[in-house]
């Protein structure tokens, strides 16, 4: 099986995003300042990696063909779509919304050294609302996804299934 780069790259982002979450539960619950800091901070690196990731995954996706997957049930394809959009939305958002959290909690976002303007003025308000959907954001992604890893393994199945029959019926003709 040849795997496209757009997917390598679209799971790469997934495994980045859930690297980032893990990193975020571990500094909430690290009572070292620093060490906590540095787990935070990682969070921020690894979330803004993820855009860039997808980003580039999108560009390969619209530049290259994908491989051709034998037919599968109607309802599998329809799944399939409607969570990968489900999640390009997610991947979008999530470090985006991380990133506006910070400017509402008055921090700068930095990735790799490089100090990001904030989105909006500090407000401790939406800092709540923005820390329950960044929360809420990263779950959902991880389900999603599983999901999607799932309905993939099926329609790998599918394909398989269907160049098994495409040539066991070469051979018979």
């Amino acid at each position: 099986m040849r795997w496209h780069p757009a997917t390598v790259l679209y799971w790469m982002a997934i495994g980045l995003v859930t690297t980032a979450f893990m990193l975020a539960l571990l500094g909430e619950e690290t009572p070292s300042t620093y060490a906590r800091d540095a787990a935070l901070r990682s969070h921020e690196w690894l979330g803004l990696l993820a855009l860039l990731v997808f980003v580039a995954a999108l560009i390969a996706r619209w530049l290259g063909k994908l491989p051709f997957l034998h037919p599968m049930p109607e309802w599998l394809s329809s799944l399939r779509a409607s969570t990968k959009a489900v999640l390009y939305v997610l991947l979008i958002l999530q470090p985006l919304s991380g990133w506006l959290l910070a400017s509402h909690e008055g921090k700068l976002t930095s990735f790799f050294g490089w100090k990001l303007p904030p989105l909006a003025a500090p407000d401790s308000t939406l800092a709540d609302y923005g820390y329950l959907y960044h929360g809420l954001g990263g779950v959902l992604i991880l389900l999603i996804a599983a999901l999607a890893f799932r309905l993939n393994i099926s329609a790998r199945i599918f394909d398989i299934v269907g160049r098994i029959r495409s040539r066991n019926n070469a051979r018979d003709s």
